[in-house]
């Protein structure tokens, strides 16, 4: 997979039919477009469906974490959880693959006798990659707050019955009254197991995923991808709750240390010592969700827009294949010991440096297609964002304030499906043109390159 944005290598030159907007970086937007109304129907069946079946279990997981015996009917709402989370990939999977059979690149392969990919293949090769991609980058807190929010709506009543107790206590108190402990809500909560029924599922999965990695790397096939995909977001998910217990009492043993004392106040004098520097770390700190958003978001989507259409760099190494670090990272590789290279990819894994090849080479192959289509990708990106907020808010306008609370909140469900249909439809289409661009114009100049 890595070699495939190797896109043109060995393929014949690209007929000259070809319109400027599919293959210049400048003609980006309109690119995205035309794939946007060429295949706006199957976009939007897909992510109705992934809609649709989204909700229903939001609100399964809802009912079902309440009840007799919760800490294992929140293992099952985990389980439900994580069902939610590879219906997103899916649909995500099954949105691209839609826009595949409009792409220019699509279109050149098949004329080199490629056959066309079905879906379940597709899926099948991208959904082990996705998962890493997708626990890397900490997508996963977006659907685990909407899973813990949905419980919250739907049990709202709680926190007005807990309210309501705390104030008849009060009133109670002066008038003599004993005061009744009042019941704290537990709706929001469905995803927060008990460290034991944690530890039993957490071992499950550890269990699952080294059968089916096993039985992946032997035989392959779509199905065994599926089955190593959802041991590892079970085994990531359940021991997410051993995790944060373990920090909780870390972070607390570590407070007290000598060491932590010191360095906090050292940290403290140096605030104090040098001028503006609260402020430049302020301004820091404000600046980084702006670049994350900019820059590493786009980038992190092209890694997936790649991944799917079959140019996944997985390493390093994929990486700077092809330049001038090439041979020194492959004399490296062969100088270093065993045990050493075991010791570095473990320390990568640990450290959180194993999400930057992928990322670094999604940059690289859209920089293949010229800086002015990088810089176009991350500026339509962010004024699409943009766009869609200001129209959110236009729809909002039109419908007026003179409503009740209720009416309200049910104006706001098709405001939102609709702002989310568009701006997911349309951005999946744009890094799909962004790569058909790349492609295109990196095929033309190993075309141009052989023919010379």
């Amino acid at each position: 997979m890595s070699d495939s944005l190797t896109l043109g290598a060995g393929s014949r030159p690209v007929s000259g039919a070809i319109r400027w907007w599919r293959r210049s970086p400048y003609g980006l937007p309109l690119h995205a477009l035309a794939l946007w109304v060429r295949c706006l129907a199957p976009l939007v069946l897909w992510f109705g469906a992934g809609e649709l079946g989204r909700f229903g279990l939001l609100v399964a997981g809802s009912e079902f974490s309440h009840g007799s015996f919760r800490e294992w009917r929140l293992a099952g709402t985990m389980f439900l959880f994580i069902v939610m989370v590879m219906l997103g990939m899916v649909v995500t999977v099954g949105m691209l693959h839609a826009v595949r059979g409009a792409l220019t690149e699509t279109a050149a392969r098949r004329a080199e006798g490629e056959e066309p990919e079905p879906l379940f293949t597709a899926l099948g090769r991208a959904i082990i990659a996705y998962v890493a991609i997708y626990l890397a980058w900490g997508w996963h807190v977006t659907d685990w707050r909407r899973f813990a929010d949905a419980d919250m709506e739907r049990y709202a009543e709680q926190y007005d019955r807990y309210v309501a107790a705390g104030i008849e206590n009060a009133l109670g108190a002066a008038t003599g009254k004993p005061p009744a402990p009042p019941v704290p809500p537990d709706a929001g909560t469905d995803l927060l197991l008990d460290v034991r029924v944690a530890l039993v599922f957490t071992g499950l999965a550890i269990v699952l995923r080294y059968v089916l990695s096993a039985l992946h790397d032997r035989r392959g096939g779509p199905r065994l991808a599926f089955g190593v995909a959802f041991s590892e977001l079970a085994y990531t998910f359940y021991g997410a709750v051993l995790v944060v217990a373990l920090v909780g009492e870390r972070s607390e043993w570590l407070s007290r240390r000598a060491a932590v004392t010191w360095w906090n106040e050292r940290w403290a004098a140096l605030e104090q010592a040098v001028p503006g520097f609260p402020a430049a770390m302020e301004r820091l700190a404000g600046l980084r969700p702006h670049i994350g958003g900019a820059i590493l978001v786009p980038l992190t989507l092209l890694t997936l827009v790649i991944l799917v259409y079959g140019a996944y760099t997985e390493s390093g190494r994929d990486v700077v294949k092809g330049t001038g670090l090439e041979e020194t990272v492959t004399k490296a590789g062969r100088r270093a010991h065993r045990l050493t290279r075991r010791g570095a990819s473990l320390f990568a894994a640990r450290s959180g440096l194993d999400r930057w090849p992928p990322v670094l080479g999604a940059l690289r192959a859209t920089l293949r297609g010229g800086a002015p289509l990088f810089t176009l990708v991350c500026l339509c990106y962010v004024l699409l964002g943009v766009a869609m907020d200001y129209a959110e808010r236009g729809a909002y306008y039109l419908i007026g304030t003179a409503h009740r609370q209720l009416d309200w909140l049910v104006y706001q469900i098709p405001v939102r499906f609709g702002r989310d249909l568009v701006f997911t439809t349309l951005t999946l289409c744009l890094f799909a043109a962004a790569f058909d661009i790349a492609a295109t114009r990196q095929r033309a100049k190993r075309s141009v390159s052989r023919s010379e």
